[in-house]
């Protein structure tokens, strides 16, 4: 994985200095809508999950900046009323989105945000701010990073062993997160006991959830700086792997919890990871009963016109961690002037 990442930033680079990261940026006025997805903007995440960290306040200002030349960015109520309209435009729109509601959101990337005039839509997950659920990715990783024991032994449905005096911790955490999303069907809060008992470790979920997570309050700081909300579910479960009945619970309740809280309408979500088998024809027919007007996954594209238009598949383009601003600018310069990614 890192020389994958070491070749795509050379790449990167190269485009910059030979000058045709220059010239893609100025094709990449392709008509429709490029909405890109951040989670935590920091300098580091300590001892909880690094790969969620997209970017640094810097990085985020300088990709920020370099959007704002080459697309217009629009609020999340113009983003779905394109969606409704089929994406029907001859200008290069973007939105910028974050999910989760991570405290550095607002600490971090809301001073940036603000100080380019950018409007930003946060999906929320309600049991984060609620302070009652901590991410399994993070808590995967608060275990493995604070652990004191050598070996990690977890049954579950992927036996897993890790010698932690001879595989350093960011691959334990790899692999641990690996063995989680093979087996889809597990669920991952019955690990978690196994996991802290394997590696010694107790963790308090509720005052870590606190210490991560925006409050309320925040949200509604989010709101009185023109910033957008949207739905995230409430717990961040993959809702195409649960009934309809669970699916509505998820969809309606962090909808009307959100609503209440913030006192206006949500009218998007962003599906929990958001790839192909987390959500189904049945979570968007229930989205659509129970509000909502448009949903957005993972999957890369630009929302254009020549697309076959869903307000309820809504394409988004993830900004990684292990990636430096130069390369997230050409990949979605390079999508924004060839309609896919190749980098």
């Amino acid at each position: 994985m890192p020389l994958i990442s070491n070749k795509r930033a050379f790449l990167a680079r190269a485009l910059r200095f030979s000058g045709a990261l220059a010239l893609l940026e100025r094709l990449a006025s392709r008509p429709g809508l490029l909405v890109l997805t951040y989670h935590r903007v920091v300098e580091s995440t300590g001892p909880f999950y690094s790969q969620v960290a997209s970017a640094t306040p810097a990085g985020l200002r300088d990709e920020l900046t370099a959007l704002v030349r080459a697309r217009r960015v629009v609020t999340l109520d113009e983003a779905v009323a394109l969606a409704e309209n089929g994406f029907d435009t001859s200008e290069a729109l973007a939105l910028v989105t974050f999910d989760d509601g991570y405290r550095d959101n607002i600490d971090a990337a809301l001073p940036v945000l603000s100080a380019l005039g950018v409007p930003a839509t946060f999906f929320l997950a309600t049991d984060f701010l609620d302070g009652v659920l901590l991410p399994w990715w993070d808590h995967v990783a608060y275990v493995v990073n604070t652990s004191r024991t050598p070996i990690l032994k977890i049954a579950g449905p992927s036996p897993l062993e890790i010698n932690l005096a001879d595989v350093p911790r960011a691959e334990a955490v790899t692999r641990l997160i690996l063995a989680y999303l093979a087996h889809p069907e597990a669920d991952e809060r019955a690990l978690r006991p196994a996991l802290e008992a394997s590696a010694e470790v107790a963790v308090d979920e509720p005052r870590l959830s606190r210490s991560l997570f925006m409050t309320w309050d925040d949200a509604r700081a989010l709101v009185a700086a023109g910033m957008s909300v949207g739905s995230h579910s409430i717990s961040h479960r993959a809702l195409g792997r649960l009934s309809d009945d669970d699916q509505r619970i998820e969809l309606a309740g962090s909808k009307r919890r959100i609503e209440a809280e913030l006192g206006r309408p949500v009218v998007a979500i962003a599906y929990p990871y958001g790839w192909p088998g987390t959500f189904s024809a049945a979570t968007a027919r229930i989205a659509r009963e129970v509000g909502y007007r448009a949903a957005f996954l993972s999957l890369e594209g630009i929302n254009s016109p020549q697309r076959p238009a869903d307000p309820f598949a809504v394409r988004r383009l993830g900004v990684g961690s292990a990636d430096p601003p130069i390369l997230h600018r050409a990949r979605w310069a390079w999508l924004g002037a060839c309609g896919r990614s190749a980098l």
